[in-house]
């Protein structure tokens, strides 16, 4: 068997297939134009998964972060309760219940656990609840004179806001 030339080759396949009758200009500007909208909107999609993708791992990200928050909530009024023995306990019983209260402390600290500072500062509706004002001349109005109950926040979110009495500059106190 004779080898054939590629020329000779493209011949015999070009005789196989039916001839194709050339496209008009108008139906390859068609086609063309799908063409773009096809690629635009890919474009698109391609995006929006891309930002999908961003928003759940971010959403999985603060999920993670704060999956401990109702643990930590519910053993607040252990630890309130730690505070309360520590206050009244002398000598060994004292010192024991004061080193539990400490390493609670510390583990809850280690999880995210942040005591909110309130005595001698401004008052800050934010992150504390007046349960009483007191009249007091000697201290500038609006400035926590004493801590009823300690506020906490996990991470940068107030879990529960320092229940507080704030000085109140004029002469007489509201309840």
């Amino acid at each position: 068997m004779a080898e054939e030339t590629p020329a000779v080759q493209r011949e015999e396949r070009a005789a196989a297939e039916p001839p194709v009758p050339p496209a008009s200009r108008d139906e390859v500007a068609e086609l063309r134009r799908e063409n773009e909208e096809l690629l635009t909107r890919l474009k698109y999609l391609q995006a929006e998964f891309e930002n999908y993708r961003k928003r759940a791992e971010r959403d999985t990200e603060t999920i993670l972060k704060f999956a401990q928050e109702t643990l930590l909530a519910r053993l607040l009024p252990v630890l309130d309760e730690l505070d309360a023995a520590v206050a009244k306990l002398d000598g060994r019983a004292g010192e024991g219940v004061r080193m539990v209260r400490g390493n609670l402390q510390k583990a809850l600290q280690a999880a995210g656990l942040q005591e909110v500072p309130a005595l001698g500062l401004p008052f800050d509706p934010y992150l504390m609840d007046c349960v009483q004002r007191v009249p007091d001349k000697g201290s500038r109005e609006g400035v926590v004179k004493e801590v009823v109950r300690k506020g906490y926040r996990y991470h940068e979110r107030v879990l529960r806001p320092a229940q507080v009495i704030v000085v109140n500059g004029g002469g007489e106190a509201n309840g």
